[in-house]
């Protein structure tokens, strides 16, 4: 089995770290050339063993990690099957009708990457559908706690609206994520923008696994001194991917008739922080 991976971020390095745990040492194209890529966890440093190139040979699987809004740049770069590991709504769409095939997962670890190192800050889990069941075995086979579903769209929308509801909150108010539980009112922004998610989905045909407020308020509990991707972004003035997040929850919700009235303030929040600080 060869494996390729595009984005060597704080997912693509997770990634490549439990393919090297399982035995392989993935084909890597990645904007940032450095001497050596690495991750920490749990207090040890570990040195990925990668092949950085310009262009991926024949491998059985790309795993898609770069930022849903860079997915156009990379389609033609992609060898084999994709499976695509981003946040939001649109990129795995975009890949599937440009070249007929792709598989959506779900990564709920908490990584970050700050001047070039991933860190592991919390252990989630990664959810693939049956037919990336290959690598799903060898992601396993690296010590990740996996699990295979028959429809990955529930898990996608799920997390797309806990995201929807943690993510630009923190973001805006340059908080941990604990501050969706701690102040009454980013709670209140938050139950309401998950909420409208929820309907969303619902509107769209997928049926949530479970309350998308209650998850988002136990995710933001649990990972209370995490800092959101979008914080991350914000803080660095790079663009986040809230056109996929909430921006998402707003166009998907006018396609089929669903008001979501806080996901367009908190995506328009997000935009005008971004314009203010000329991230593009």
């Amino acid at each position: 089995m060869k494996f390729g991976i595009i984005g060597l971020g704080a997912v693509g390095s997770l990634l490549a770290y439990f393919l090297n745990r399982a035995g392989y040492v993935p084909h890597v194209v990645t904007r940032s050339r450095r001497e050596r890529y690495v991750l920490k966890w749990g207090g040890e440093t570990h040195v990925l063993q990668v092949a950085v190139v310009d262009e991926l040979p024949p491998v059985d699987y790309t795993l898609v990690a770069v930022k849903a809004y860079d997915t156009e740049a990379v389609v033609d770069k992609i060898r084999g099957e994709p499976v695509v590991f981003q946040n939001g709504i649109g990129g795995l769409e975009l890949l599937k009708e440009r070249l007929g095939v792709g598989f959506g997962a779900v990564v709920t670890y908490g990584v970050s990457r700050v001047e070039g190192v991933a860190e592991v800050r919390g252990v989630g889990e990664i959810v693939l559908p049956r037919e990336a069941g290959e690598v799903a075995d060898a992601l396993r086979a690296g010590g990740a706690r996996v699990r295979v579903v028959e429809d990955i769209e529930p898990a996608r929308w799920l997390k797309l609206a806990i995201n929807a509801a943690i993510n630009p909150i923190t973001a805006l108010l340059r908080a941990k994520n604990g501050v969706v539980v701690e102040n009454p009112y980013a709670k209140s922004l938050a139950a309401e923008a998950a909420r409208e998610a929820g309907r969303v989905a619902e509107a769209v045909g997928v049926r949530l696994p479970a309350d998308p407020v209650e998850e988002t308020l136990r995710v933001a509990e649990a990972t209370r001194d995490n800092v959101s991707s979008m914080l991350q972004d914000l803080s660095q003035c790079r663009r986040t991917e809230v056109d996929y997040i909430n921006g998402a929850v707003v166009r998907l919700g006018e396609r089929h008739g669903v008001e979501a009235p806080v996901n367009k303030a908190l995506w328009a929040l997000v935009k005008a922080a971004e314009a203010a600080c000329g991230a593009v």
